[in-house]
């Protein structure tokens, strides 16, 4: 069946006006919802790479220290808690803005990223608990050993890390995973300038400490005592 000049003229001229309605009704709203969220991108990349390298430095050219910082309301703790906690929140900014833009993943995503994610979250509410407030905020209110700290010195971090990898792999995003990978390398790095402030602080106990416990994750240790707590198996 052919159409008319009439009728092509006419669907010519309501594709003409469909896409003019598209571009001019719902492209800005798409674009300034597409600026806003680079615009958070921006701002929590900024924070994240600026607490990196302040890390870094810490790491490569003492005296200089930003973390664990001196005392509350020194310049090096208001920097560092604003760039952490400012990363920190524009990740998850970034990632419920910026949600499964990606087409690498499907909803299984959601298999291994739901565990990780909400696994991470509660081992790290854990170990404030375990470790305590004041130690958390860089007190030295006693060497702690028990608890997660039998499998790590660090399982805040490393239950952080988990997390993040959870959120990265759950929102399905670029901008997410870049955050992400950024704030990972500031907890490895915290954990690694925090080292030499504890054996000033701790001394031997701690050094002991360190020879014993993995700095993340003991992964034998929780094997063996996976396998210690199996129930046995005896015949008769």
């Amino acid at each position: 069946m052919t159409m008319t000049r009439e009728e092509q003229r006419h669907r010519t001229f309501s594709n003409l006006s469909q896409i003019c309605k598209t571009s001019l009704v719902f492209s800005p709203r798409t674009m300034i919802a597409s600026d806003f969220t680079h615009l958070v991108f921006t701002a929590g990349l900024i924070a994240g790479v600026t607490l990196d390298l302040l890390l870094l430095r810490t790491l490569l050219a003492p005296p200089f220290r930003i973390w664990p910082t001196p005392e509350p309301g020194s310049w090096q703790s208001l920097t560092f808690w604003g760039l952490f906690r400012g990363g920190m929140v524009l990740t998850f900014v970034t990632a419920a803005l910026d949600w499964n833009s990606s087409p690498l993943l499907d909803w299984t995503r959601f298999i291994p990223g739901l565990p990780l994610g909400l696994g991470g979250l509660f081992v790290t509410v854990c170990g404030y608990f375990n470790l305590g407030l004041g130690n958390t905020y860089c007190g030295s209110d006693g060497l702690v050993t028990g608890g997660l700290y039998r499998f790590s010195r660090n399982p805040q971090y490393t239950a952080s890390i988990v997390g993040l990898v959870g959120l990265s792999i759950g929102a399905n995003s670029i901008l997410t995973i870049v955050l992400s990978t950024v704030m990972v390398g500031a907890y490895v790095m915290m954990a690694l300038v925090e080292e030499d402030w504890l054996k000033q602080v701790y001394g031997t106990p701690y050094r002991d400490y360190c020879r014993q416990t993995a700095r993340f994750l003991d992964v034998q240790g929780l094997l063996a005592l996976a396998e210690r707590r199996k129930p046995s198996r005896q015949t008769s």
